[in-house]
């Protein structure tokens, strides 16, 4: 909140911008500051400049840098960002209401009955959870741990050196389940798909290499071992998930237990790590070969 402590006083002095905006402006602001929440640095100054054009000034004005929507939803809370034809109270209680569910189901205990490991209830509540990148907003995703599922769009297809037996979820074929322990949101949105570092996402890693990339050292130290793929490739490779993929998630404390009954269920060709099924086994070995650069 440090941020915000002298705002009253850069508002008595003319703004570069306005302070007062029309709800559709409002609506419209919302939709670039998730856009530029998954858009490439080298690619925001034309977001910032349809920003500018309806009056909003983050850092000039209000002195916030790496706008979010939170940033904005506290300015119209304080009132220093006035609405005119529109519901105020309607933008502060959703944002209200989602930190509330989100605390809500961090606390939520095992997804599991004590008595048995029935999956049918769990994958119920993940169908309740979906998340479309190319539509929904990333505040849709809960800040607090839990687990989700990777599902190709109809029509859809992965770039696979061999054919796969495929497990379906809500209709879409299931390529990979995997878990947040901290952040739902920063792990599956800003690390898979606006991460542009394949480095700290195996399920980038995975995706890049099969469509053939070429991975080099993320670290400067090449020393370390870490890889990633050249920039304009991250760019294209968060472009195809956005595109191709869609999630559902659930937040539980007991991720890791769930994460191996879900891979089980599933058997999803992407997920290595504690999948011991035999059918797809040799395309895991086949995709653990190609990121670790190894020949097969």
């Amino acid at each position: 909140m440090g941020q915000y402590k002298k705002i009253k006083d850069r508002v008595m002095k003319d703004l570069k911008g306005k302070d007062t905006f029309t709800q559709s402006e409002i609506n419209k602001l919302e939709e670039l500051i998730q856009i530029r929440n998954y858009t490439p640095s080298s690619e925001q100054k034309g977001i910032r400049d349809k920003m500018r054009k309806l009056g909003f000034y983050g850092r000039d004005d209000w002195g916030i840098t790496n706008l979010q929507l939170g940033d904005l939803h506290r300015l119209i809370k304080n009132k220093e960002i006035k609405i005119i034809g529109g519901n105020t109270t309607a933008i502060i209680s959703e944002a209200t209401t989602i930190k509330s569910k989100e605390t809500e189901k961090q606390t939520q205990k095992s997804p599991f009955k004590s008595n048995s490991t029935d999956l049918k209830d769990i994958l119920e509540k993940f169908k309740r959870n979906c998340f479309d990148p190319k539509f929904d907003f990333e505040t849709k995703i809960p800040d607090s741990s839990g687990n989700y599922i990777l599902c190709l769009r109809k029509n859809s297809k992965l770039s696979i050196p061999t054919s796969l037996t495929w497990t379906k979820f809500d209709g879409l074929d299931v390529i990979y389940t995997g878990i947040a322990g901290n952040s739902l949101r920063t792990r599956d949105y800003k690390q898979h798909f606006k991460g542009n570092n394949a480095g700290r996402s195996t399920l980038r890693k995975s995706l890049g290499v099969l469509v053939g990339w070429k991975l080099i050292p993320r670290d400067k130290d090449p020393n370390t071992g870490k890889t990633k793929f050249r920039i304009e490739d991250e760019i294209k490779l968060s472009e195809w998930m956005h595109t191709n993929l869609i999630m559902y998630f659930l937040p539980t404390s007991d991720f890791n237990r769930t994460e191996i009954e879900l891979i089980k269920y599933f058997n999803p060709p992407l997920n290595l790590k504690d999948n011991k099924n035999i059918i797809n086994a040799d395309f895991r070995t086949q995709l653990s070969n190609l990121r670790n650069n190894r020949k097969n």
